[in-house]
């Protein structure tokens, strides 16, 4: 079997990044490993029984989530028939239908001399 000699430039430059090389604390830090007091042999168990433990919580919760009719009677949703897709038109056509019902009543709203003289104010 033959060996071969690394040139210098080779091994200073090996050496170098090695030296640069960063901390396990660092590499925790910067989540390139985990943080964890396990051994190495047993960390792909943790992962596992932390994605199970994960899945049961979001599972739970998903069981235990509103309705939509619930969340409509707390005005969460608003409580509509309409698609979703034309859900934010029909909201601005409902504020438009407001504005307009609200600029008809103060056109047809009794002036301050016209209350004075019907003693509904003084």
């Amino acid at each position: 079997m033959e060996t071969h000699a690394l040139p210098q430039q080779v091994i200073d430059n090996l050496a170098k990044k090695i030296e640069r090389r960063p901390t396990r604390d660092e590499l925790e830090q910067h989540h390139v490993l985990p943080i964890t007091n396990v051994a190495p042999a047993l960390q792909a168990k943790q992962l596992e029984l932390e994605r199970s433990l994960l899945e049961d919580r979001l599972e739970h919760m998903l069981e235990n989530r509103h309705t939509r009719e619930e969340l409509a009677e707390r005005n969460v949703l608003k409580a509509t028939s309409v698609a979703p897709a034309l859900q934010a038109k029909q909201v601005e056509l409902e504020r438009n239908r407001l504005h307009d019902t609200l600029d008809t009543k103060l056109e047809h709203r009794p002036t301050r001399e016209q209350l004075v003289e019907e003693h509904i104010i003084q």
